[in-house]
């Protein structure tokens, strides 16, 4: 799993991010291998998101990041976010059935 924190550049339009939040998970859902969903939140003043997205394995979330760099849809996406309030990780399940 893949959890980013962020915040939004000052003066971004929400609607517009949202669409372009809808437009990456479309690529993600037709053209990224290991892609198994996403969620995107925020908190209620709206200043605080967080994306979560699902990848079959640690590989695939790397190569992913790889692939997206040159698509115009995750471009767009990350144009909106701004870059020095940005937290990133990548987490493996833990299994509790020991």
């Amino acid at each position: 799993m893949e959890i980013v924190l962020f915040e939004l550049k000052e003066g971004t339009d929400k609607l517009r991010f949202c669409e372009a939040a809808a437009a990456l998970s479309e690529v993600l859902e037709t053209g990224v291998s290991g892609f198994k969903g996403r969620t995107l939140l925020h908190t209620p003043n709206e200043i605080q998101w967080t994306d979560i997205i699902y990848w079959t394995d640690m590989d695939m979330a790397l190569a992913a990041m790889v692939q997206l760099k040159s698509e115009p849809a995750f471009q767009n996406f990350v144009s909106m976010i701004d870059s020095r309030e940005i937290t990133q990780r990548h987490l493996i399940p833990t299994n509790l059935n020991m």
